[in-house]
């Protein structure tokens, strides 16, 4: 037993190892990625900007203007949207593409000097974008609505460092079990398309009075709501984050236990991959 988790360790630090020594390899290949999707379009690179916030306005009408129902915090509509989808979206974008990626492009990077665990990350970086993006719009309607940037801005980039932790521990777990199973990417599609409704992005947990009370208090606890209302808490000046030490502890306990779970997984099966593509 030893043994096993001395090993499910080593894939761990092998996984996070690669990761850290290809980060140059990973940030220029997102990168050159990004511009050349935008190349011959009118709007380039506006449109990951556009397309999240054109979303998110969708998202408002429904939720805000229609239905008059997203937080019961007394917090403002805009800035409280905006965010939570804008993190959402980071996570379902990231994650799917992840996923996918190496099943998609182990034949094209196979032969490469860098390890394909690093295909995932990619993915992730692709996205960042999205949430680099929507987050200043955010920041920008809170301060509309007068709540100004303060201390507790300070702990935005632990929030961001957790929110990128947990992203790549479900991208390495869901990208290996896709390439055995690969009917696995319409499951995970199904299941992001559901979740957004009971992510908090959009609609306030606390109020959905249609889950019962247990349920509503256990999807609080998802590492998702986690990230998602740690950056309200910097935005809206709620707290810190070592103010609530129990979801940080489950937080960082799921986290860590996904990601030994996958990298141990990814480093187990990766030299069998080329026979399932």
């Amino acid at each position: 037993m030893l043994r096993r988790k001395d090993n499910k360790l080593r894939d761990l630090y092998q996984y996070l190892r690669e990761q850290i020594e290809n980060l140059p390899t990973i940030w220029n290949i997102s990168r050159y990625h990004t511009k050349g999707i935008s190349l011959g379009q009118f709007f380039g690179t506006l449109w990951e900007y556009i397309d999240p916030l054109m979303r998110s306005f969708i998202y408002y009408f429904v939720f805000v203007v229609m239905f008059k129902r997203t937080n019961g915090q007394g917090l403002p509509e805009a800035p409280w949207l905006v965010l939570g989808l804008g993190i959402w979206f980071f996570y379902g974008m990231a994650i799917m593409a992840g996923a996918k990626s190496i099943q998609f492009q182990i034949s094209l990077f196979g032969q490469a000097k860098f390890p394909i665990s690093i295909l995932p990350t990619i993915e992730m970086f692709k996205q960042f974008t999205t949430l680099y993006g929507m987050g200043i719009v955010a920041i920008l309607l809170a301060i509309h609505y007068g709540y100004y940037p303060t201390l507790y801005y300070l702990q935005l980039p632990y929030y961001i460092f957790a929110l990128f932790m947990t992203t790549l521990a479900f991208s390495l777990l869901f990208s290996t079990i896709i390439v055995i199973f690969r009917d696995f990417s319409h499951i995970l599609d199904y299941i992001f398309r559901f979740a957004l409704y009971i992510s908090g992005a959009a609609i306030d947990l606390s109020i959905m009075d249609a889950l019962p009370i247990q349920i509503r208090q256990a999807l609080l606890i998802n590492p998702f709501i986690y990230c998602m209302e740690g950056f309200r808490d910097a935005i809206f000046s709620r707290g810190w984050f070592w103010q609530r030490p129990g979801l940080m502890i489950v937080f960082w306990a799921f986290t860590i236990g996904l990601l030994v779970v996958a990298s141990h997984l990814h480093m187990k099966l990766r030299n069998q991959f080329m026979d399932y593509v």
